[in-house]
């Protein structure tokens, strides 16, 4: 087997926790703009508009991965699995900061959360059966499930499906470098 080729795994996991550390904070922040912005239509924009950062960020830490730890020869599935890891790392610091707020500062919020998903339903004639079923079932999950659900699983799926087009991307990135 080629010595470029082999993939040491020990890289792997120390730059998705460094890397995991960087993305979760900027998750975290992302949603205290989120809770604040529930009263300032200014930071829920600056809410949306940094939804983007997520898969540029993603791009960042893979490409830089790539070049410090694989020679610019990372595999398909080496990336995919890369990724998952950086967004379940990310997933602990952000899982902190909702767990926080939903049990501790408001513990209100998932259930507010499930009427205005119910009345959203019903103004925009959307008031189908399980839609209501779904936003009721919401309100009455403890905080841990929500955290699991809505952070961890949710994170997961994310890093899965945000590796498929991205991890091509940095394979194809290269940087040329002048002399």
């Amino acid at each position: 087997m080629n010595q470029n080729r082999i993939e040491n795994k020990t890289h792997l996991l120390q730059y998705a926790m460094h890397a995991g550390i960087f993305l979760g904070a900027f998750w975290a922040f992302n949603y205290l703009l989120f809770i604040f912005g529930q009263e300032n239509v200014l930071l829920i924009y600056l809410h949306s508009v940094l939804r983007i950062g997520t898969p540029v960020l993603l791009f960042y830490f893979l490409k830089t991965y790539n070049e410090r730890f694989v020679n610019s020869d990372i595999r398909f599935w080496h990336g995919v699995q890369f990724s998952i890891l950086l967004f379940f790392f990310g997933s602990i610091l952000e899982s902190l900061m909702v767990l926080t707020h939903v049990k501790w500062i408001d513990p209100l919020f998932i259930a507010t959360m499930s009427e205005r998903a119910i009345t959203f339903f019903q103004t925009h004639n959307l008031d189908s059966q399980a839609f209501t079923e779904a936003a009721q079932t919401l309100s009455n999950v403890s905080p841990f499930t929500y955290v699991f659900h809505n952070v961890f699983m949710l994170n997961f799926f994310l890093g899965l499906i945000l590796s498929l087009p991205i991890v091509p991307l940095v394979q194809r990135f290269k940087i040329v470098r002048r002399d």
